[in-house]
């Protein structure tokens, strides 16, 4: 069962289910606080990601808000290589990224990515020509998204 009511402006969704995969999950049960339509990630593009650990990475768009660069998991991105059924740079309560994305630039219009590191090249976790990737970003300020968007390894 959900409930909508809007105050201010800004939609607040409260209900007893697990996520809609709005959010990263963080347990059985929260409160999620989302913007009006239209205000939450959007990414426009992807730049060509090639079968290499270093290299950059630039995802364009908007509503992405702001974070310090570093090199490691976090609760606001990850990418999904679909073809090797592995992932990178995502941290929730279910799971740590064992490969994990070296992020140098992030701000509203522009995510840089210029490798993956930790235990990238173990378990097959690597990129290979024609794999299919998906992208996730969530607004670490309003926890709005996912936006995604997909690609291919060139």
């Amino acid at each position: 069962m959900r409930w909508i009511y809007l105050v201010l402006g800004v939609g607040i969704v409260s209900g007893c289910s697990q996520s809609s995969g709005s959010l990263p999950a963080s347990s059985g049960f929260h409160n999620q606080v989302t913007h009006a339509a239209g205000t939450g990630p959007s990414i426009k593009k992807i730049t060509r990601v090639e079968p290499e650990q270093y290299q950059t990475i630039v995802i364009s768009g908007s509503g992405f808000g702001t974070m310090k660069p570093y090199d490691g998991d976090s609760a606001y991105i990850r990418m999904r290589d679909k073809t090797g059924s592995w992932d990178a740079g995502n941290v929730s309560s279910y799971e740590d990224d064992s490969v994990w994305l070296d992020i140098t630039q992030w701000t509203n219009t522009k995510i840089v990515i210029t490798g993956f590191t930790n235990e990238y090249g173990e378990e097959n976790w690597v990129l290979n020509k024609g794999d299919k990737l998906e992208f996730y970003v969530w607004n670490p300020q309003s926890n709005n998204g996912p936006a995604t968007k997909g690609t291919k390894v060139k």
